[in-house]
């Protein structure tokens, strides 16, 4: 049997990835690009698609810890290597089941930012407190400031039901996030992810330059595992994954490709596996649904009892791009939902009408989205 790799099950963290020595697929050049584009990103994707782990990426590069990208593609490109201040936010740390939860979350990352860039606290709101922390990170490094924010959109999904509760997140959010055009002379980048992007409501309502690369062909494999990644950085395992179940190499491709690949994100995108289930799977060396089983988001669970259409009538929808972007908190399309969390993806687009044909990815997706449809029955 060919020698076991580490594969890194849920790891979020860049630098313990590397220094443990975890298989890692290099998704280094998307930081060049990144570099010779905007200053304001935003990214959706499902969850467990490695969103965390490319901000965490993010977050070691440009405090510049270069031996931990030794032998990754962004190691050889022209970089000065100095460390930026990074003000890294993760909102999927707290279940925000109070209405303090968020301000004390922020509250406990201001505190830390204000201690280590030697703030002095001022009266004020959190708002004025963060743009406070931006100016004086700024001034005691010399270089500005990089903000990460990690599944932005977490204290929000869980109140599409409740407008006051959604409003008052939304409403604390867009005050914080305000500082990122109001302080722009003193950003080197922001960089947002999140799972689902709010329309009419949005918290980056005075952001109007973001650059949402959610569609971008660019970056259509900037998280998930292309086939050309899957062959060059797992074959190993894969062969193991073979022998376990019976199987010839090339078999075990296309149970993997049949059971995981089919994720799209935009019209020339790459094909994309599910990277959650994809290393579980040569992990453990057994098939399994294990994306569908690791929990069904929040924000479905929450908005089922609301479709007043039949789910099973939405296996081939065509819509366009705007429908996919953005959720109506008044009217949350079912599509749009359904894409933003990864029951459906891209099959097509037709150049002709602008429209995206959507589909089911995967066999284990059907799967789930059999399930998903017996929970929205009953609910009925």
């Amino acid at each position: 049997m060919t020698r076991r790799e580490k594969y890194p099950i849920g790891q979020q963290s860049f630098e313990v990835l590397r220094d443990k020595g975890y298989v890692y697929v290099d998704k280094t050049r998307f930081i060049e690009e990144i570099l010779e584009g905007s200053q304001y990103y935003f990214l959706a994707r499902p969850r467990r698609f490695g969103k965390s782990l490319f901000l965490s990426t993010l977050k070691c590069f440009y405090e510049g810890k270069r031996h931990l990208f030794e032998g990754l593609y962004i190691d050889s490109i022209d970089w000065e290597w100095e460390p930026y201040p990074v003000l890294y936010i993760d909102l999927n740390v707290v279940n925000y089941d109070s209405p303090e939860s968020l301000s004390i979350l922020l509250e406990n990352h201001l505190e830390r930012w204000e201690e280590k860039y030697g703030v002095k606290r001022i009266a004020g709101s959190i708002a004025s407190r963060f743009t406070n922390v931006i100016h004086s990170a700024y001034n005691t490094t010399g270089k500005r400031v990089v903000i990460l924010v990690d599944e932005y959109d977490k204290p929000l999904v869980g109140h599409l039901s409740d407008k006051d509760g959604f409003e008052r997140f939304r409403s604390d959010l867009a005050a914080f996030y305000a500082n990122f055009k109001s302080c722009a002379d003193f950003i080197e980048l922001v960089f947002i992810t999140g799972v689902s992007r709010f329309g009419k409501l949005s918290v980056f309502s005075g952001l109007n330059n973001i650059k949402d690369i959610s569609f971008d062909n660019r970056f259509s494999d900037i998280c998930g595992i292309s086939g050309e990644e899957l062959l060059d950085v797992f074959t190993p395992g894969i062969k193991n994954l073979a022998e376990a179940n019976g199987q010839s190499f090339e078999k075990a491709c296309n149970e993997l490709k049949h059971r995981y690949d089919g994720y799209r994100f935009a019209n020339k995108g790459k094909d994309i596996y599910n990277p959650y289930s994809l290393l579980n799977v040569i992990d453990s060396e057994q098939y399994g649904n294990y994306w569908i089983e690791s929990g069904q988001p929040t924000i479905l669970k929450d908005q089922l009892t609301r479709f007043n259409v039949d789910l099973e009538s939405l296996l081939h929808p065509c819509c366009s791009i705007e429908a996919l972007k953005g959720l109506d908190l008044d009217n949350p399309h079912p599509i749009a939902l359904l894409y933003q969390t990864g029951y459906l993806t891209i099959k097509s687009y037709n150049p002709s009408d602008s429209l995206y044909t959507l589909g089911i990815p995967n066999k284990e997706v059907e799967e789930g989205f059999l399930m998903l449809i017996s929970d929205w029955k009953v609910s009925k």
